[in-house]
């Protein structure tokens, strides 16, 4: 009998250690996990240069990279790419 009281405090102790952690992490908003996130810059001309780009980018999103994708047909587009939250 008190072998079983043993065993059944020691898991109810574990458990509530275990139950508390969980609520921690939950009420500090859990684990993070970066992504990289896109946002692209439109341009009427469908030229892009470089220079600009990566320069509004980075006046929008300080750790990010501006890079010309082509879209098609000749044309480029400014696309942003940086790390964002899920």
């Amino acid at each position: 009998m008190k072998i079983s009281f043993q065993t059944s405090l020691i898991g109810f102790i574990l458990v509530t250690i275990f139950l508390l952690g969980v609520v921690v992490s939950a009420q500090k908003g859990g684990p993070s996990t970066e992504r990289t996130c896109t946002e692209a810059y439109p341009n009427n001309t469908g030229k892009c240069d470089t220079k600009q780009c990566e320069a509004e980018c980075t006046k929008k999103r300080p750790k990010g990279v501006g890079m010309c994708l082509p879209i098609g047909k000749g044309d480029f587009q400014c696309r942003c790419y940086y790390k964002c939250r899920r």
